[in-house]
């Protein structure tokens, strides 16, 4: 009777145990998904953009743009973002020159060009390179022309990317891909 009163309570013993283990490691589930912190930016403007960015001063802003769902077709995607020196509130207090880089994966095999809107005739992207990071990753970099803004009045430019994939990818390998775009504008103080 001894032992099978020691092997009851053995048993009894790895349970409460093993229920222990449990809710221990539920409990550092949810506290680890409460500690970690989520970064998001956003900017809100009156007109029908995608991105906005407000430059006051020297630095580099960016935003990844959500291309959706991107299905081969012959008319491109467009998308629109602006560059602005106030934001209705503040204006900058320098003259300022900027230029702008979209960054881009290499998943699909799309096309950029990019307008102002004011001359979409004028493609103003200046180079593209393609270059691998530390981790392996290829990330095609798109050099677009910038421009300047003074600080008297307040100024916005609005652009116009237009994204190609061509009919002739669609197929089943480029299903359900997502690809990665990221626009930066990188201002300086322009002397005058």
């Amino acid at each position: 009777m001894s032992k099978r009163r020691r092997r009851r309570r053995q048993t009894k013993l790895m349970y409460m145990r093993l229920i222990f283990f449990l809710v221990i490691l539920i409990l550092t589930i949810f506290l680890v998904r409460g500690i970690l912190a989520r970064y998001r930016s956003s900017a809100k403007s009156g007109a029908n953009l995608d991105l906005a960015y407000y430059v006051f001063s020297e630095g580099r802003i960016s935003q990844e743009l959500k291309l959706g769902s991107i299905l081969p077709r012959k008319e491109p995607y467009t998308y629109t973002f602006s560059v602005a020196n106030n934001d209705g509130k503040n204006r900058t207090q320098v003259s300022l020159a900027y230029s702008i880089v979209i960054k881009t994966t290499t998943n699909l095999p799309l096309s950029y060009k990019v307008y102002n809107t004011e001359d979409t005739s004028t493609d103003l992207v200046q180079k593209t390179e393609t270059s691998q990071d530390d981790d392996g990753t290829y990330f095609k970099y798109i050099y677009v022309q910038g421009g300047t803004f003074g600080f008297s009045k307040d100024e916005e430019t609005t652009y116009q990317i237009s994204v190609t994939f061509p009919e002739q990818y669609n197929l089943a390998e480029y299903e359900n891909i997502l690809e990665y775009v990221e626009i930066s504008v990188d201002s300086k103080q322009r002397i005058q």
